[in-house]
């Protein structure tokens, strides 16, 4: 079995209040979730109106899969909604 876990920056440019922002990254957790279908979930920076760290996992038998899988959303989420994807960083790890 082979888990990947990633993490990542999103930048959410005119974000002025928080249900703003709220209202911009549900449909980028839904999307993910629905067509990716990974868990998902806002992990930091709640309370700050412009940003969000967003972290996605996924299980697989196949570490190459796993792989191609987070580079594939990741690419996604950049065409997702108004927001510039910041740093990211994953971990992919066999069991």
């Amino acid at each position: 079995m082979v888990v990947g876990v990633c993490r990542f920056v999103l930048s959410i440019p005119g974000s002025g209040t928080l249900k703003e922002k709220r209202s911009r990254i549900r449909p980028i957790l839904h999307a993910l979730h629905h067509d990716h279908h990974v868990s998902v979930a806002e992990v930091d920076l709640q309370n700050v109106s412009d940003e969000a760290v967003l972290a996605f996992a996924l299980v697989s038998n196949d570490r190459r899969l796993v792989n191609s899988e987070i580079d594939r959303i990741l690419a996604r989420v950049e065409t997702l909604g108004n927001v510039v994807l910041g740093e990211s960083d994953f971990e992919i790890v066999n069991y």
